[in-house]
C-alpha cells in the first residue's frame, strides 16, 4: 500500500497510488508512505520520484554509514523499529524492524514492511494538525518523537515485568521452578532489544542534529528527544544489571538447592559405611566365626549395625548438617 500525504488549501489528504495524478504537482506531496510495497510499486515511485531505496541487505546492515548518509539533495535513515509481543506464552520473539526515510524534493518517503502505531498514530495528528506539519522534516523528527515515547511505555512494562520476576524469585511456590531460567532470557532479549533500537535512535539524532539540512526550531525539538533517548539508555543498563543479579540469584539458589541434595547423600553414605563393613564381615564364609553358633549373634549384629549408623548420624545432627 501507497499513502500519498497532499497539501491542498492548507490542509492536508490522503490518497492512493492509484488516486494520485500523473501530472501532480509534486510540490504540494509532503509524505509519501510505501507499507509493505510490490516491487512495481516500488520501481514506480523510484522512477517517478528519482528517489534511490535501499535493497533488503542494505536496510539491515549496521555501520553507521549505511544506517545514516546524507548529500547535498537527499538524507536517508535506516532506523529501528522495535517490535513486541512481550513476555506473554508466544513462539513470536520480539525484533527490530528496519524502516526506511528518505527526505529528497522536500518530499519525505518511509519504505517499511511492518504495521506500526506509530505511523497510524502520526497520520491522526497531521489529519488532526496539519498547519503544524507542513514541513517532510516536521513529519519525519515527529514521528521519531512518537517513537521514543512508545519506547518509553515498552521500557516501563519491561521495568515491570523484571520487578515481578524478582518477587518471583523468592517466592516459595516459584523459588525453584524450572520456567524462572526461561523467564529471565525471555526477558534478557526483550532488554537486549530495545537497548538495541535506543542505541541506534541516538546515533541518527546525533547526526540529524549535526545536519544544515535541519533548522534550528527542529534541532531544539531533537535535543528535547535526545534527552529522552539518554535517559532510556539508562534504564536498559539498570534492567540488564537488574537481570544479571536475578541470574545470579537463581544459579546461587540452585547450587545452595543442590548442595542440599549432596550433604543428604553425602550423610547417607557416611551413615552406611559401617553397618555395610559388619555385614560385610559377618557375611564372611569362614567356618570359625565366634558368633556363628550364638543364640544371640543376630540379634547382636543388628543393634551393632543401628549403633553404628546411630554414632555419624548423631555427630552430624550435633555439628548442624542435619
Amino acid at each position: 500500500m501507497v499513502k500519498f500525504y497532499i497539501l491542498q488549501d492548507n490542509h492536508i489528504v490522503i490518497k492512493t497510488l492509484q488516486a494520485v495524478e500523473a501530472n501532480i504537482d509534486k510540490s504540494s506531496i509532503v509524505w509519501v508512505d510505501l507499507f509493505s510495497p510490490s516491487a512495481d510499486e516500488l520501481k514506480l515511485i523510484a522512477q517517478h520520484y528519482c528517489v534511490e531505496f535501499p535493497t533488503s541487505n542494505e536496510r539491515e546492515e549496521i555501520e553507521m554509514s549505511s544506517r545514516y548518509w546524507e548529500d547535498h539533495n537527499s538524507i536517508t535513515i535506516n532506523a529501528y523499529f522495535f517490535i513486541a509481543f512481550f513476555f506473554v506464552q508466544t513462539t513470536k520473539k520480539p525484533y527490530n524492524e528496519t524502516v526506511t526515510f528518505i527526505v529528497q524534493d522536500n518530499i519525505l518517503f518511509t519504505l517499511r514492511y511492518a504495521e506500526l502505531k506509530t505511523f497510524d498514530e502520526m497520520e491522526k495528528r497531521i489529519l488532526a494538525r496539519a498547519k503544524e506539519f507542513m514541513n517532510c522534516l516536521d513529519i519525519m523528527i515527529q514521528i521519531f518523537d512518537i517513537r521514543v515515547d512508545a519506547d518509553a511505555d515498552i521500557l516501563e512494562y519491561a521495568t515491570k515485568e523484571i520487578n515481578n520476576l524478582r518477587q518471583s524469585l523468592f517466592s516459595e511456590n516459584d523459588k525453584f521452578s524450572d520456567d524462572i531460567l526461561r523467564k529471565i532470557a525471555t526477558a534478557q532479549e526483550f532488554n537486549l532489544r530495545i537497548q538495541e533500537t535506543v542505541l541506534d535512535k541516538r546515533r541518527i539524532v546525533t547526526a540529524l542534529q549535526k545536519s544544515n539540512k535541519i533548522s534550528v526550531s527542529l534541532k531544539e525539538e531533537l535535543i528535547v528527544i535526545s534527552k529522552d533517548i539518554n535517559s532510556l539508555i539508562e534504564f536498559t543498563n539498570i534492567n540488564q544489571n537488574s537481570l544479571d543479579n536475578i541470574q545470579n540469584l537463581f544459579l546461587g539458589q540452585v547450587n545452595i538447592e543442590q548442595n542440599k541434595i549432596i550433604k543428604i547423600f553425602t550423610v547417607a553414605s557416611v551413615a552406611l559405611m559401617p553397618p555395610t563393613l559388619i555385614a560385610s564381615v559377618y557375611g564372611m564364609n569362614f567356618h570359625f566365626i565366634p558368633e556363628l553358633n550364638w543364640h544371640f549373634g543376630y540379634l547382636y549384629s543388628i543393634g551393632l549395625m543401628l549403633t553404628s549408623a546411630a554414632i555419624p548420624l548423631g555427630y552430624f545432627r550435633k555439628r548442624g548438617w542435619l
